[in-house]
């Protein structure tokens, strides 16, 4: 059973002195592919560097949290676009959004900075990572005023409502799920991915952060992905190797890659 992490901070300092190990169970465990997302620009190097590694991609992008690095001094989405073309093991623009968790002060900020990344995986024609929060009525509002029928990429760590899966299947983006799929309380969660068509979705681990049910308490890891797939069987009444399939050609498919 071959096994995708769409979704992994391994540039995150919480890993550097474990790095390799954590790749190396993850390799044993099956792990077949990671996709290696940024969230600061601080971990672009970093990310360009693992994304050689057979297995990996990655991801470039401003998480909204850290929207405050893109000082008027640095040309965001001409760095972005420079990289991206570049380098062709970066496949995607992530992790980008729009998090109003904690207000909305900035929220003019957050969507200028979205659609600058965004106009750069449209020109590029990469597909995009979203982390969304409390923030939905706004991200399709924006793509409305941008002109953006259809979007392809996924929508990281999704938590949203049956009508917000709606419009982002409706939008061409795949869902992804990760550990809270596998938390008892996390009743919402499981709804959407029993809504969710199976050929629309991906599995994560938001790594180092969100780990499944049974290792609560500690770091998300790449192998965890195997708790994921095994709640996806559940809740659709599959094996984890029909899920694990589908979510293989999945991952091929929304990063342009050739399946294997």
């Amino acid at each position: 059973m071959r096994l995708y992490d769409c979704h992994a901070h391994l540039a995150d300092p919480r890993l550097a002195d474990t790095l390799e190990d954590h790749l190396a169970a993850a390799a044993a465990a099956g792990v077949a592919g990671i996709l290696a997302t940024a969230a600061r620009l601080g971990e672009w190097d970093r990310i360009e560097a693992l994304s050689q590694r057979p297995g990996l991609h990655g991801a470039l992008g401003l998480h909204p949290f850290f929207i405050d690095q893109a000082t008027p001094e640095i040309d965001l989405a001409g760095d972005l676009q420079r990289r991206l073309a570049a380098n062709p093991r970066l496949v995607a623009v992530g992790e980008v959004g729009l998090d109003f968790y904690h207000g909305r002060d900035n929220a003019e900020r957050q969507r200028a900075v979205l659609a600058a990344q965004l106009t750069v995986a449209r020109a590029l024609d990469r597909p995009v990572v979203v982390h969304n929060r409390r923030s939905w009525n706004e991200f399709f509002g924006l793509l409305r005023e941008m002109g953006i029928a259809s979007l392809r990429g996924l929508c990281h760590c999704f938590n949203g409502s049956r009508e917000v899966a709606r419009q982002v299947l409706d939008l061409g983006l795949m869902v992804s799920f990760c550990g809270p799929l596998t938390y008892p309380r996390s009743t919402h969660v499981r709804a959407a991915a029993a809504y969710v068509p199976l050929d629309r979705i991906l599995t994560e681990t938001d790594c180092p952060d969100l780990p499944p049910e049974p290792c609560r308490g500690g770091l998300s890891l790449p192998w965890h992905v195997r708790y994921v797939v095994e709640a996806l069987a559940a809740i659709k009444g599959l094996t984890p190797t029909a899920v694990a399939e589908q979510v293989e050609a999945n991952y091929h498919d929304v990063l342009g890659l050739p399946r294997p």
